[in-house]
Parts: C-alpha cells; structure tokens; sequence
C-alpha cells in the first residue's frame, strides 16, 4: 500500500516549484533538458486536483465560473505581452482553460439534462487548448477509476506511453518530445491522502499568469 504522505496543498507546492524550473526552461535561453523534464507532471497532478476540487467543491458551476474567467484573464494577459515584448516563442500558456474544460466536462456528463452536443463541443474545444486531448482523457482516468487504484494506474500509463511512439532514441525521449515523463506524476497521485491541506488556490491563480509573463519578458531582455 502507497504512503499517503501529499494532501492537495503539498502536491501544490511542489508542483508549482517544478513548474517554475520548467518554465525557466521553456522562456530562459540555453538553460539545461532536464528543467523541462521536471515540468512533465505538473499538468497531470493539476488536472488530478481539478478533479478532486469538482468532487468535493459545493459549487460546481462556480468552481467553472472562476476557471473560465482566470482563462480569459491569462489570454488577454498574454496577448498583450506578446504584442509588446514579440519573440520566436508564442505565448499560449493556458492551464486554466484547459482546467476549465476538464471540470465542464464532468459537468456535462453527469448531470440529468445531458445534452451530448455540449460534450462533444468541449472535447472539440480541449483539442485547441494546452495539452489537447490528453486533458479530457485525464479528467475521466482520474475522476472514475478514482476508487480502482489499479484500473487508473494502467489507463494514464498506457496514456503515458501514446508519446514513446515518436522514437526512442536520446533526442526523441529527451529533448523534442519528452512528454512522455508524465508518468512519474504517478506516483504522487498515488500518495496522496485526499485532504486538502491549507487553502492557497488563489496563490496558484495570481502565480501561474505573473510567473509565465515575467520569464518570457526576461528571457525576450536577455535576447534583446
């Protein structure tokens, strides 16, 4: 039996920290592969608490509500920096949208009215936002095998592993595409104790958009 040593605050702050590392990787010239490994199971664990927020929020449409409003403040946040400091990276940096989307989806199906064109708007919709398909596929692995400990570990691996159909060689695994390391998220989805912890989502909303925006505007200077 796993350890369940994380509640949604730790996993939080360790995910933010290895986010950050990844970020400094992605915006920051010349900096090392494996920053951007480290940032492989960042999304899966945010994806996974969304599902946890969904579960247990008292509030499920303002839970969305809130997602989908931080969304649209990120793209307008990001427009105008990228209008402004215009570099070879686009910034498209979205988690938020592609949260949202999760959290509607779940919505969608389970509530009584099911309307099956509002669902399959939203997976249409996720394949335009950050992480594509992989979100929604995400959502339902980790919302409905949440009790099947077993069931959910071999569905996101076999997930996992759609990226190792790029190749294995070094550069395939570990520099153009090593996407495939959301694996490891793995095993903190595993130890963790189902409680949340001290309350810091509103920390992760400011933090997430200030953080992207203030390594691309950096490493646009550096360049500069």
């Amino acid at each position: 039996m796993a350890l369940k040593i994380f509640n949604g605050f730790s996993l939080k702050l360790i995910m933010t920290i290895f986010m950050l590392i990844d970020h400094i990787g992605y915006f920051i010239p010349q900096t090392p592969h494996w920053f951007r490994w480290l940032g492989r199971i960042v999304a899966p664990i945010f994806v996974f608490l969304s599902t946890e927020g969904y579960r247990h929020t008292r509030d499920v449409k303002a839970y969305m509500k809130r997602l989908f409003v931080a969304a649209a403040i990120m793209f307008v946040g990001n427009s105008i920096v990228w209008l402004i400091f215009r570099r070879d990276i686009f910034l498209s940096n979205n988690i938020f949208l592609s949260l949202a989307l999760g959290v509607a989806l779940l919505y969608n199906l389970e509530k009584e009215d099911r309307n099956n064109g509002h669902i399959a708007l939203i997976f249409i919709s996720s394949q335009f936002a950050e992480g594509s398909f992989i979100v929604p596929a995400m959502v339902l692995i980790f919302h409905y095998f949440k009790e099947d400990k077993k069931k959910l570990s071999i569905s996101y691996i076999l997930l996992s592993s759609i990226f190792l159909l790029d190749g294995f060689s070094y550069n395939a695994l570990f520099v153009e595409n090593p996407q495939w390391m959301m694996v490891f998220a793995l095993p903190f989805i595993l130890m963790y104790n189902g409680k949340r912890g001290p309350n810091i989502k509103y920390f992760f909303y400011i933090f997430y958009p200030i953080h992207i925006w203030f390594l691309y505007i950096f490493g646009y200077l550096m360049k500069g």
